[in-house]
């Protein structure tokens, strides 16, 4: 690729890492939000779904504005949203107040996150877009890696609010730097794609493969975030880790997860579907989920190690599948619709697992629903999934054509 077009990959793939950061930030803190507001873990953990449902409610309207206007206007509104809403956060006392500005962050946050594929996908050739798309996806697990790592750690130094506005104050930079993003691109697939005119959603949802992908999303995203936002809790306040030691633990996850990306990838590819990745995956989380609600952290990195192998296993392929389980002219709706379901539960789940945890009292109430969620996902995956007429199809369209 040429040098503009890895500036704009970089270029996105940095916001993408800042907006994952925002995204992830107060899981560490979790207790010291909780004290800082007086309130029960459950309206704590609202913190996270809030940011979530934001996200989930504007991801298909981004999109859509997107496809329709210019997304780098849509970029520069959403990352001043996301600034000034973050600085604020940072600061103020009021939990109701608090509430609100997550839920614009997340808002902020689908503003960046489909017109910032949109951009990357204008600026690079075809044969280089799983590349450019690799590149993002690192940075985003880039991102979790600062904010449920690094900053424990420099807690200990640093009080946790100063952090939140260092973060924030990192997209100003971010701004400037579009005044040498190009204005304009060739044009020539926004060409192609005003003539792609996807079913409604009311069609795909009546697609019976295309309803066990939701519930593959659903119930995956629901017992994901049970690691990505209860696990630093439960190290912290019910088994005595210090943020520093409980940084670490998620800095484990976290590397095998960006590690493991790859691997899920090559494994898919060399088997030519993506179900038995996705699967295997699942099953890796199921385990996890049963191992916490045995053993606690006895093995913990081991844990962490299988955790995020898991991650990468279970959600890449889940993506992927989705581009192919239809006409990729319809895909980008299916994902859309896919992502949604998937943010939606992970908003739910921050509510339903705070409200468990002050009903029990303790954890392993948390990761029982989490192993429930994983074997109801594995119950969705079982059974036909792959799109094979489709790949047919697709192997006989150069022959036609010569």
């Amino acid at each position: 690729m040429t040098n503009r077009q890895w500036f704009i990959v970089i270029f996105v793939s940095f916001i993408h890492f800042l907006a994952f950061s925002h995204r992830m930030e107060v899981v560490p803190f979790l207790v010291d939000l909780k004290n800082q507001y007086g309130v029960g873990y459950a309206e704590a953990g609202g913190l996270v779904s809030v940011f979530l449902l934001g996200y989930a409610v504007f991801q298909i309207p981004a999109g859509t504005l997107a496809d329709r206007y210019s997304p780098r206007g849509l970029i520069i509104i959403g990352l001043i949203t996301m600034m000034i809403s973050s600085i604020i956060f940072s600061l103020t006392y009021s939990f109701y107040l608090a509430l609100v500005l997550r839920f614009i962050m997340g808002a902020s946050s689908a503003m960046l996150f489909s017109p910032g594929i949109k951009l990357i996908s204008t600026f690079t050739p075809k044969e280089k877009r799983g590349v450019s798309i690799g590149v993002l996806e690192g940075a985003a697990g880039m991102g979790m890696l600062l904010t449920l790592t690094v900053f424990p750690i420099f807690s200990a130094l640093i009080d946790w609010q100063w952090l939140y506005l260092v973060l924030s104050f990192m997209l100003l930079p971010v701004l400037f730097l579009f005044l040498v993003v190009p204005m304009k691109d060739n044009g020539t697939e926004g060409k192609q794609e005003e003539d792609m005119k996807p079913g409604s959603f009311s069609e795909l949802l009546k697609n019976k493969k295309i309803q066990r992908l939701l519930g593959i999303a659903f119930f995956g995203l629901f017992g994901l975030y049970g690691f990505l936002a209860w696990m630093p809790t439960y190290l912290e306040s019910s088994l005595g880790y210090t943020k520093q030691e409980t940084g670490w633990v998620m800095a484990i996850m976290m590397v095998a997860q960006i590690f493991a990306a790859p691997l899920s990838g090559k494994f898919s590819d060399f088997l030519g579907q993506r179900k038995s990745t996705l699967l295997i995956g699942s099953i890796l989380m199921a385990v996890s989920s049963l191992w916490l609600l045995l053993l606690d952290d006895f093995w913990i990195y081991i844990v962490a190690v299988v955790i995020g192998t898991g991650i990468s296993w279970s959600m890449a392929p889940m993506l992927a599948l989705a581009t192919e389980i239809v006409h990729v002219k319809i895909a980008g709706s299916v994902i859309s619709i896919m992502n949604t379901v998937g943010q939606i539960a992970s908003a739910i789940s921050g509510y339903v697992y705070g409200m468990l945890y002050d009903i029990f009292g303790n954890f392993q109430i948390i990761w029982a629903v989490c192993l429930i969620a994983f074997i109801l996902r594995i119950i969705f995956t079982l059974g036909e999934l792959e799109n094979h007429q489709n790949n047919e199809i697709k192997s006989r369209e150069p022959k036609a054509s010569m």
